[in-house]
């Protein structure tokens, strides 16, 4: 009789073969991370985008200023509240809906800290429809469909309530991109999902302003002859409420 050698992996072969996968592994599950922050950093920038046309919209109605208004029921005859330093991004941003933005769930990012009470709110003519906890945007008050293009309407939430920056810790509001990217969303309705700057964890004015944290005006105007930015007191950056 013949005898047949079985045909089988030596143990040094399957550990060679575990570590080659373990490997493999190590360096696609990084690059799959990236690629699912990106997709929701696209869908995020999709629905600011919304928002901002529907700001533009909202212009067309009130002599063609932004949403400036924290109480303004849908066929109320009472004098609205203009907002002020101080104020949330909810309660103006609401008055987008039902209106202009027929769906609240629009403002809700998941797994954006700013978003944890997500779903308690009402819509209806004497209740603000964007609730604690139903909306991850920060908004400029008082701006308008003539402002300066450059100028930044709408953004990601930042790290307080006061705050203009954003934090590296994904565990604490403004943190949802790790300190190095936020949506923004500017007064010509157009948004890119911009760098931070590096140390700063802020939204540079622009690539030849990168020292100038876009969402802080300039107390006088510039030396250069050119436009001064947008007043921060004039026009007050308003953040989400938690």
């Amino acid at each position: 009789m013949k005898l047949h050698k079985a045909q089988a992996f030596t143990l040094i072969e399957l550990l060679v073969v575990i570590s080659i996968i373990a490997i493999l592994a190590g360096i696609a599950l990084p690059v799959f991370g990236e690629v699912k922050i990106r997709g929701d950093q696209t869908k995020a920038l999709s629905n600011a985008k919304q928002i901002g046309t529907a700001c533009k919209i909202f212009a067309t109605d009130f002599s063609g200023i932004y949403p400036h208004f924290t109480d303004y029921p849908a066929g109320s005859s009472t004098t609205p509240t203009e907002a002020k330093t101080g104020d949330d991004s909810n309660s103006v941003l609401g008055t987008l809906v039902p209106d202009y933005l027929p769906d609240k769930n629009i403002f809700i990012i998941a797994k954006s800290k700013y978003c944890l009470k997500a779903g308690t709110a009402t819509t209806g003519a004497t209740t603000n429809p964007l609730g604690p906890g139903e909306n991850h945007w920060a908004y400029v008050s008082g701006l308008n469909d003539t402002s300066n293009s450059r100028w930044p309407l709408i953004a990601d939430g930042f790290d307080g309530p006061t705050s203009v920056k954003y934090t590296k810790d994904e565990n604490l509001v403004g943190g949802l991109w790790k300190g190095k990217k936020a949506i923004v969303i500017r007064c010509d309705a157009s948004g890119t999902v911009e760098n931070l700057h590096s140390t700063g964890l802020y939204v540079k004015r622009s690539e030849s302003e990168p020292l100038k944290n876009a969402f802080e005006g300039d107390s006088q105007a510039p030396t250069d002859g050119t436009l001064p930015w947008f007043s921060k007191t004039g026009n007050p950056v308003l953040n989400p409420k938690l």
